[in-house]
């Protein structure tokens, strides 16, 4: 199971913390300094974990520098970038933006993004489709990170 959350995490780190190209239309909506994250998400629908399992909660800070900004990755928490991931369908709306991210190898991985910027942070969702080993797993997240004040 800590295998299963650390993938998903890493996964969601991805899917805010890509290169900067396709998220050149994120710079501006958030600010360097601390931020706590919180993170729910539903793997009910994952091989392997109980039947009716509740949302798995989680929080954590990280320091957002310029370079984060800059780079597209203020969402990257402690893991880094999944390789040979693909960002496709990029929509930017006033605040809200949704794509998908495609990541090959092992694991592969299809997620769905909405993120939509708030006046101290951002709100996301994402329906993630991974499959590890040839077993497919389908999980949802909500994530938010909020500003907590100057890097210490």
């Amino acid at each position: 199971m800590k295998k299963t959350i650390a993938l998903a995490v890493m996964a969601t780190a991805v899917a805010t913390a890509y290169a900067a190209g396709p998220f050149d239309a994120f710079k501006g909506r958030i600010k360097e300094g601390m931020y706590e994250y919180t993170m729910e998400m539903d793997m009910g629908q994952v091989p392997g974990l109980p039947k009716g399992m509740p949302p798995q909660k989680h929080s954590f800070q990280h320091c957002v520098t310029q370079k984060d900004i800059d780079e597209g990755e203020f969402g990257k928490g402690k893991n880094g970038p999944q390789q040979n991931c693909e960002i496709k369908n990029m929509n930017m709306s006033g605040n809200t933006a949704t794509y998908t991210m495609e990541c090959k190898g092992e694991p592969s991985m299809k997620a769905d993004n909405r993120i939509t910027f708030v006046s101290d942070g951002f709100d996301m969702d994402m329906k993630m489709q991974m499959t590890r080993q040839g077993q497919a797993m389908n999980m949802s997240q909500k994530m938010s990170g909020r500003y907590k004040g100057p890097c210490k």
